[in-house]
Order: C-alpha cells, then sequence, then structure tokens
C-alpha cells in the first residue's frame, strides 16, 4: 500500500510539471496573443478610404492597448492588389500579418487579374461599409445627375472619370449605374488611381472630369467649396454637406452600392489566431472613438464575425462574378 501511494504521489507531481503540446495550445482561442509588431497591410496608396480604415484601427488598438506590440502600417499598391496579396500569401499560419481587405479582393480575382481570392486567405472580420459619390469641380458645367446621363447618352466618351483601380467595387458600381442610365459604358473613359487622394488630384488638376470615389475621400473639399458632389450611391441622403445630393434612384437609376473594409489574415491561420483577432477586433467597435470615427468619415457599421465574414464574402463573390459577367469584364471559372 505505501508503495501504491508513493508511485500514484509521484505521478502527480509528474502531472504537474506536464506542459500542453504546441498543437493544443494553437488551438486554445486564450492562448495566443502577438509577441512582435503587428505588419498591417494596405492594398492602396495613402488616404484613400483603406488606408483612412486601417489607421483609424490602428490608433485605436494602440490608444486603447487592446493589442500589446506595435502595430505598422505597410502601403503596397499596385497589381490590383496582387502586390500586397504576395506579401501576405508569403505570411501562411502567423498571426503577425495583417491586410485590409476591400472588394477588389474579390473583382480582381474575378477579372483574372490577380491569382488570389478570398478562399486563399483568412477573412478575420467586416468592419464597415462606406457609400460613394460622383464629384465635379465647382466650374463644371453639370450641375445634376441627369444632366450629366444625358451629355454621356449623346457622346459617351464625353468626358474622363476617374476612380480607384480597375475591378474595384467602387470602379464597377460607376459602370453599373451608367450602364443603367443607358450609357454605353465600353465608350466611357476611365482612369484608375491608387487612392482616394489622388483621384481628387486628378480632378482638381483638371486631369479628369468626373470622380466616383468613397464620400469619406471627398468630405473636406466638398466642405471648403472645391468640389460639388452630384449623387450619391447610398439607398437614402445623407447629412451635412451631403444633405441636398439625391441618390440615383432619385435620378432615375435603380442601383444602390456600397464598398466594405475588413480584415484578412493568412491562410491557414490556428484557431487560437482567428478568435485572437476575432474579438480584437470587436472590442475596438464598442469604442467610442470608432462611433466617432463612422460619423465623421459617413461610414456605416459593417462588423462581422470571422464566420460571417467569410459567408458574406463566399456570396458576394457570386454576385459581383454576375455583374462583371454582364460587362464583359469576368474571366474566372
Amino acid at each position: 500500500m505505501k508503495r501504491f501511494r508513493s508511485t500514484l504521489l509521484l505521478a502527480l507531481l509528474a502531472a504537474s510539471f506536464v506542459r500542453p503540446s504546441p498543437s493544443l495550445a494553437q488551438n486554445n482561442p486564450r492562448s495566443w496573443q502577438p509577441s512582435r509588431p503587428v505588419m498591417f497591410i494596405v492594398p492602396n496608396g495613402v488616404a484613400g478610404t483603406s488606408d483612412r480604415a486601417a489607421r483609424t484601427l490602428q490608433r485605436i488598438l494602440q490608444t486603447h492597448k487592446l493589442i500589446n506590440v506595435p502595430m505598422v502600417i505597410v502601403n503596397r499598391p499596385g497589381g490590383n492588389g496582387t502586390l500586397a496579396l504576395n506579401q501576405l500569401r508569403a505570411s501562411t499560419g502567423d498571426g503577425h500579418v495583417l491586410l485590409i481587405m476591400n472588394s477588389i479582393t474579390l473583382s480582381a480575382h474575378i477579372a483574372g487579374l490577380t491569382p488570389y481570392g478570398h478562399a486563399d486567405f483568412t477573412p478575420l472580420a467586416l468592419m464597415v461599409d462606406e457609400y460613394y459619390s460622383v464629384n465635379v469641380r465647382p466650374d463644371s458645367p453639370l450641375r445634376s445627375a441627369s444632366e450629366l446621363l444625358t451629355r454621356l447618352r449623346k457622346t459617351p466618351d464625353a468626358l474622363t472619370f476617374g476612380s480607384a483601380s480597375v475591378t474595384g467595387d467602387n470602379y464597377i458600381s460607376m459602370l453599373m449605374a451608367l450602364k443603367k442610365g443607358g450609357i454605353d459604358v465600353k465608350r466611357v473613359k476611365t482612369v484608375s488611381f491608387a487612392g482616394g487622394s489622388e483621384i481628387a488630384l486628378a480632378l482638381l488638376g483638371g486631369h479628369v472630369d468626373v470622380t466616383h470615389t468613397g464620400l469619406g475621400n471627398v468630405l473636406a473639399l466638398v466642405r471648403e467649396g472645391r468640389m460639388r458632389t452630384l449623387v450619391i450611391t447610398g439607398p437614402r441622403r445623407m447629412q451635412g454637406p451631403f444633405a441636398d445630393v439625391p441618390t440615383w434612384k432619385e435620378a432615375g437609376v435603380d442601383m444602390t452600392a456600397s464598398g466594405w473594409r475588413g480584415v484578412m489574415g493568412p491562410k491557414d491561420l490556428p484557431p487560437s489566431q482567428v478568435a485572437y483577432w476575432e474579438n480584437t477586433l470587436r472590442r475596438v467597435t464598442q469604442t467610442p472613438e470608432w462611433q466617432k470615427d463612422l460619423e465623421d468619415n459617413f461610414w456605416a457599421d459593417a462588423y462581422a464575425s470571422a464566420a460571417e465574414t467569410r459567408r458574406r464574402l463566399d456570396r458576394e463573390y457570386a454576385e459581383i462574378k454576375q455583374t462583371m459577367g454582364e460587362l464583359g469584364m469576368a474571366k474566372a471559372r
């Protein structure tokens, strides 16, 4: 009996020093947190919606100490998102590398412009929706969306449109609105830019006649009287300087559109890392600063969990593929 008790005591003591295997620790949602600086990749230039969303997240995460390591923003515009996705692709299984994703993650793959789609990575959360606007310089002879459509119906290539990268939701929604307005979109002249600031500068400099971009990208310029907004893509009128701006539906075009921004991680992230970022990003949306940023940027709250985000992306991938097929832009099978 004494020998049995001694053996049992030794076994219990040994068990108390056994550490869980790395694989078990990885799958424990409470076991992981960043241990070195986090790289946050933006697939667009500085000052556009994606960049502003990333920097807003960075600021709140660090101000509220929701992460215990620095977060570094890295802008990687170019290649319709491929340059940014290449960097994310090279970080498989590493929760220290994130990317601010937008609809071009879906549409560029559908157009055959990048070999990667959302299924090649780990969507972590959706954060915001943003409506788009059609804008001109203050001295433009165009006073309304109706005048814009009338001119383009007569001469589709009479105006040059500035927009974000080709195949992005911004660009596609612009073409869909024009198509529904009776315009031959194959003849419309467009120029794509890396971000919202470049689009605005191109309009102010007279390099394009019209811009199609997020409301937040033109907010300051509209308030300063350096730009006029003809129409917005939302389901209803907005507030502030856009209060008198009609929607496409009010202008006689059955069209609404928005662009979302979310966060995506590399492929094969362990459940513990997915759970960490999902929970951390949800906590961002609960801060007063986040609510104020939504209001200041005319963003709509679109937070969704990792699983919900993947389902929405799967659904929108199919919808965008159908839309791009109607525009003759779909290449992916």
